[in-house]
């Protein structure tokens, strides 16, 4: 994993986030924790540290801004925080949380890059670059809130990666993982629309599935099969690759679901929802077999954009 950007010229805008999501192996408890870098065009780069715990009472949020950012051995750096493929340490203290964490990742799988093509990492468009480099991963350490430590037995989790100019006009993160007959498969996509004069295109998708130890490419520029109806309280959303497809159903608790501003470093507003306790069902076609698997682990739906896709508050804090 290599952070950008410090290669990133001064006049020129970027953002950039490191972030990692670990889940419950049973129940709906989850910690997203995302350190990002903004840079807009003749300003030097800020950092900024989100920290998101969900549970069965609710959400509890907080961020840090205007933090020092920098490259921290293969990850990033923002203030008391920094995170990469090798684990996560950092600390917040605010009225609405107080989390202290020290967690070492053990990967499970190879690194995932979304785009299908290494030109696509180098060109101008998309303007967002997505990886994750620790797709599905075990982890050990300590993770304490509110001076009470969480029992992390069967914990697992993921590491991501992305970074660009701008967000897309719209734009879904879905995973899921803990299904299959090992518990081994994960699912890890980013959908997007972006504006094409004063339309939207329609819905992109890239991604990857495994499943029984054979991973397959999901979506592309040209692929067909993606699809997304959104609902209030969740989405369904469709797609495809050689010789598979997928339909999943995320449904979301409104009370497990943060809202978030994002900004892109031109300025514009976007408004983000993420439940990282998301219910997951999956229908796999394969060809020879069809499978429809109903994971406990809780998986992550995303979802961005001018304005919010699910009624809950925005946290208080700008980007």
């Amino acid at each position: 994993m290599k952070v950008r950007f410090p290669d990133v010229a001064k006049a020129r805008p970027h953002y950039e986030s490191v972030y990692c999501a670990l889940v419950h192996p049973t129940e709906p408890e989850a910690l997203w924790v995302r350190t990002t870098v903004q840079k807009r065009p003749g300003k030097d780069a800020t950092g900024a540290l989100w920290v998101t715990w969900f549970s069965p009472a609710g959400v509890r949020a907080t961020k840090l801004n205007d933090l020092p950012a920098s490259p921290s051995g293969h990850g990033l750096s923002c203030g008391p925080a920094s995170q990469g493929p090798s684990g996560t340490r950092g600390s917040v203290e605010s009225d609405s949380l107080s989390a202290r964490w020290d967690l070492a990742f053990a990967p499970r799988t190879r690194a995932l890059e979304h785009l299908h093509s290494a030109f696509l990492y180098r060109a101008p468009l998309p303007r967002t670059k997505a990886t994750s480099p620790v797709p599905d991963l075990d982890f050990e350490g300590t993770l304490v809130l509110d001076g009470t430590p969480v029992d992390l037995t069967g914990w697992t989790g993921m590491l991501g990666h992305n970074w660009g100019t701008e967000h897309a006009a719209r734009w879904i993160w879905l995973r899921a993982c803990g299904f299959g007959d090992d518990g081994a498969g994960w699912l890890d996509a980013v959908l997007g629309r972006v504006r094409v004069g004063p339309a939207l295109a329609p819905w992109t998708a890239f991604g990857a599935l495994e499943l029984d130890g054979t991973r397959h490419r999901l979506g592309g520029l040209l692929a067909r099969g993606t699809s997304v109806t959104l609902a209030d309280h969740g989405a369904t959303i469709g797609l495809a690759g050689a010789g598979v497809s997928v339909r999943v159903r995320a449904e979301v608790s409104l009370a497990a679901t943060v809202g978030w501003e994002y900004s892109d470093p031109g300025g514009h507003r976007h408004e983000v929802v993420n439940s990282s306790v998301a219910d997951i069902s999956l229908a796999i076609d394969r060809g020879k077999s069809r499978d429809d698997f109903h994971p406990v682990r809780r998986g992550v739906l995303e979802v961005g954009g001018d304005r919010r896709a699910f009624d809950v508050a925005l946290q208080p804090f700008p980007d």
